[in-house]
Parts: C-alpha cells; sequence; structure tokens
C-alpha cells in the first residue's frame, strides 16, 4: 500500500503556480517602478497621488517589519537576510516572513506533544552517572538536553562502518533475520542495485507478516524516485509508503523543513544512522562524483528506542497517523560498559538547535585535536570565530571537505569561509578522490559525533536530522584514523590558493552567502 504517491505535479497545477508567482513578481516590479516615480517626482505627479500613498503605506510596513526583526532573538546572519530581502522587495518578503512566523507558530502547538510523548516512551538514561564519569561530555549532553529530550545511555553498543557497501553487506544480513518490523526512514531513496538487492528480501518478509514502513522525503528524493519503482514497492504485502511534505497545491507552512534524516531500524533489535542514503552513489555502484566517501553507526540496546521515536515522529507528521510504540520498543537486552552513548533528533519542532549546541559545545571542549568532516561548509560567523579561536589556543584543528563537489554552489560558498580557519593556521583539506559526504566531529580521540548534520544553514537550522554523540569509546579511535586517512589522500588548501579562486566563484559566494540563512 503506497499512502502518497504525489511525485509531480500535474502540468496544469504547475501552470497554475508559475502563473501564480509571475503575477506576485509582476505586481512587485510595478511598485519599483512606482517608487521612481515617487522619488523622482516625474511626468504628471498628481496621476500617481494615490500610488504615492499606497507606497509609502508599504515603505512603513516594511519599515515596521524590519524593526521588530531587529529586535528578535534570532541569529545576525538570520536578521541581516531577512532586512536586506524586505528592503529590496517589501511586498513578497514580508509575505513570506509572515508565513515564516505563523508556521513557527504552528509548530510550537506540536512541540509540546512532541516533548511530552518522547518524556512518557523514552527512559530518562543516566546522565548522573556520566557527570561523575566525564563532567566534559556531560555538559556536551546536556547542551542537546536543553532543546529536546535526548537519553544517554551506557548500556547500548555501537559500530562503526567508514565503509557504506560493508555496512549495506550488514544491513542485508540483518533483514534476512527480521521477524517482526523493518522501518526505512531515508532523506534519498532511488531505485538501482541497492534496491534491486533488497527487493527481494523484503518481498519475502513481507509474505511472512513482517510488518515494512518505508518514508522518504518528498524533494530529496524526487528527481530519482519514480511511479513504477513505487509500483514495484507497492507489491510487497505489509508494507506501507508515504513520501514526506509532498509539494502540490496545498502547500504546507513547513514545506522548506525538509527531512534529512536516515534511519534504518529492524526488529528494535538494531539501528543504523549515518550520512548515506538508499542509493546506489553511497555503496560506490553508481560514479557521480568520483569516490563517495561516507560513513554510519549501528546501534544496539535502549538507544534504539530514541531512533524508533524519531522514525514514529516522521511517520505521525506525513501520514497523520500513530501507532503503539510500546508495539516496537527494543527488547531488553544490555551492552553495560563504561561507554557512554546518546542519539537524538533535531529540526525546526524542537526547542532551541541541538546540533547547533551540540558542535558549538563539542568545538568548544577541544583539549589538543578538533577534526571535521563535511560536505559542506556554509555557517555562520560565531561558529566560524569559535573554530579560529580554538586554533589560535594551540588547538590541532583539522577540516575535510569535497575535492569534488555534488553541488558547484554550494562549494564555492563553502571556500568562501576557509579565510578565517587559514588565516589562524588551521588545516583545510578537499578530498581529491572525489566527495566527502560524511558528517562527523571528533574532539581529542574521545568524543564522536556521527549522524546525518551537515555544516550549514539548512541542516543546523531549517532540516530535520538525527545523530548520536559516542563518547570515551574505540570508535571514536577508529572514525578518528579513518578521517586522517582520508586526509592523506586529499590536497591541503592554503591561503595563497584560496587567494587565487576564480573572480565569479567568490561573486556568485558573496551573494549566495547573504542567502545561505534562508535557504
Amino acid at each position: 500500500m503506497t499512502i502518497n504517491e504525489r511525485m509531480s505535479l500535474p502540468i496544469w497545477k504547475k501552470l497554475i503556480l508559475y502563473s501564480i508567482s509571475f503575477i506576485i513578481f509582476l505586481i512587485q516590479f510595478s511598485f519599483v517602478i512606482l517608487g521612481f516615480v515617487v522619488i523622482f517626482n516625474v511626468s504628471n505627479p498628481e496621476r500617481f497621488a494615490a500610488f504615492r500613498y499606497l507606497y509609502y503605506i508599504i515603505l512603513g510596513v516594511s519599515f515596521c517589519y524590519i524593526l521588530y526583526i531587529m529586535a528578535k532573538p534570532m541569529l545576525v546572519s538570520y536578521k541581516l537576510t531577512w532586512i536586506i530581502l524586505i528592503f529590496l522587495f517589501p511586498l513578497p518578503f514580508c509575505f513570506l516572513y509572515t508565513l515564516n512566523s505563523m508556521s513557527r507558530r504552528t509548530t510550537g502547538k506540536k512541540r509540546k506533544e512532541l516533548i511530552n510523548e518522547a518524556r512518557y516512551n523514552l527512559e530518562p538514561g543516566c546522565l548522573n552517572e556520566l557527570e561523575s564519569f566525564d563532567s566534559t561530555a556531560a555538559n556536551m549532553v546536556k547542551c542537546v538536553q536543553k532543546s529536546t529530550f535526548a537519553p544517554v545511555y551506557n548500556n547500548c553498543d555501537v559500530e562503526f562502518f567508514t565503509d557504506i557497501y560493508e555496512k549495506f553487506e550488514d544491513i542485508v544480513d540483518e533483514v534476512v533475520k527480521a521477524k517482526r518490523y523493518i522501518f526505512m526512514d531515508f532523506f534519498i531513496v532511488a531505485p538501482g542495485y541497492l534496491m534491486d538487492t533488497l527487493y527481494p528480501i523484503l518481498l519475502d518478509k513481507g509474505r511472512r507478516g513482517v510488518e515494512i514502513k518505508i518514508l522518504y522525503d518528498s524533494i530529496g528524493s524526487g528527481r530519482v524516485i519514480n511511479h513504477k519503482f513505487l509500483k514495484k514497492l507497492s507489491m510487497i504485502p505489509n508494507c506501507s509508503i508515504s513520501n514526506y511534505e509532498p509539494i502540490g497545491m496545498n502547500i504546507s507552512l513547513t514545506i522548506n523543513n525538509r527531512n534529512h534524516r536516515k534511519i534504518f531500524i529492524i526488529d528494535g533489535e538494531v539501528c543504523y544512522c549515518g550520512g548515506d542514503n538508499l542509493a546506489d552513489e553511497y555503496i560506490n555502484k553508481r560514479n557521480r562524483f568520483g569516490h563517495w566517501r561516507d560513513n554510519c553507526a549501528k546501534y544496539r540496546g535502549p538507544i534504539v528506542n530514541t531512533f524508533l521515536f524519531l522514525f514514529y515522529q516522521d511517520w505521525k507528521t506525513s501520514t497523520k497517523t500513530k501507532f503503539d510504540l510500546n508495539k516496537y520498543a527494543a527488547p531488553n537486552k544490555f551492552y553495560y560498559n563504561d561507554i557512554y552513548r546518546m542519539a537524538f533528533g533535531d529540526g525546526p519542532l524542537y526547542y532551541g538547535n541541538p546540533a547547533y549546541d551540540l558542535f558549538q559545545s563539542m568545538i568548544s571542549s577541544a583539549k589538543k585535536t578538533l577534526y571535521i568532516s563535511t560536505p559542506y561548509f556554509i555557517i555562520n560567523d560565531g561558529m566560524l570565530s569559535l573554530i579560529a579561536l580554538k586554533i589560535k589556543e594551540g588547538i590541532d584543528v583539522k577540516i575535510l571537505m569535497p575535492g569534488i563537489p555534488d553541488k558547484k554552489t554550494a562549494y564555492y560558498m563553502g571556500r568562501a569561509n576557509y579565510r578565517p580557519i587559514l588565516t589562524a593556521g588551521g588545516k583545510i583539506y578537499e578530498y581529491t578522490p572525489g566527495f566527502n559526504h560524511a558528517k562527523n566531529i571528533i574532539v581529542d580521540g574521545k568524543y564522536l559525533f556521527t549522524g546525518t548534520v551537515n555544516m550549514d544553514y539548512r541542516s543546523l537550522f531549517l532540516h530535520y536530522e538525527c545523530g548520536g554523540l559516542i563518547i570515551n569509546d574505540d570508535i571514536a579511535k577508529k572514525a578518528e584514523a579513518d578521517f586522517l586517512d582520508a586526509v592523506e589522500k586529499s590536497r591541503l588548501v592554503t591561503y595563497y590558493d584560496w587567494k587565487r579562486r576564480p573572480w565569479y566563484q567568490k561573486l556568485l559566494a558573496f551573494f549566495l552567502n547573504i542567502l545561505a540563512p534562508m535557504f
């Protein structure tokens, strides 16, 4: 059964949307012309007397919006972007800001329900034990827990995959053993070798009564998924499929908040979460941008319930239906040790910005080394300044970026932010074999973030994301060794190289970085 198959709009709906957009543009353009008429008082100003007052009203309203934005507690980069756009194009961007505020109020109503459900369904965790064991790690956890309910555990097991094909083979083994359910929540689900391999196993499991749920993001998968592929998946017995926030005539106020999570849960026994999607390029069966570098963690124990709750949240949002979490909860299997782990979700539905706060806390906590792996580097001045400060303190800071980008504009924007890092003495590498898509922060070889969060505005402030913080574990050392191995294969970017970027890259990055907080 496919719950929602709206992949693209019919032609007539597209024409309506394009027409509305064109009309709004014409109205705004006419007011720009009117502004020149009013300001320079040309050609029979009496004819434009009524319009002059309307123009002044629009200016006054936009000025009130600007004052309101200036007074609001938000990131300076967001303030600057909104103020510039409202100043240049008051009509559309006053309207968009109003819609954005309305969506936040709608989100606020759902937030209380989310927190109450999380507290009811998740265990409290062992923060007190962690505080006596490692106060630095406890502070990182507290940063996240101020924004969302995310228990920290010391009775779970984690395995870390530096090769996504090995992780895929492991998933196949676990799916074969599935007895109760298989839940998949991904930004991209695409036809190809990976899904062709999984399909017969899922088909067999569905026939045996295993419950299967597949959730994909409508925009993330929109370019690669098709009706033929969806029809094939819908033939699997006992399988429900839905797409997250599809684009249609009934556009949601939260359409800009995409579901970027990657979660694969089997029977509550295991959960996989990393940077990879269900598509062939992630296992290097399809060459798009050279070698695709990524990694993923496999979790066992009560921590799986945190990811199960995130899946439940996404499924409820997409299908408007609930299911009994207790029915799918992780079995009572514990892996007691002195290793602490926390899984968490992030997104507009939460109080504050959990991933952003965690990243700030991890960077601030670095005493010896700070290694960052990210496909994008579009962050605000505050985080850039913090990284530069750690370099000045003598911390070994290395940042790994793609050598072959998937989106050139995002690559140009990220490179524009190299300056404070390079001038402070930090090292930035670009992964020569291809595209670095791994999302990790590794601090002092002890603390590891791994998950779906990129170092850009979309991931940190707009998308729904997830990930894990792994503390005092050999996994962190394994991730560090893999990072340094990738660095050995990468090109070191010098300040001289950075200064010699082509002029068009600098110009494009300059303008796009102004708009980055919104898009």
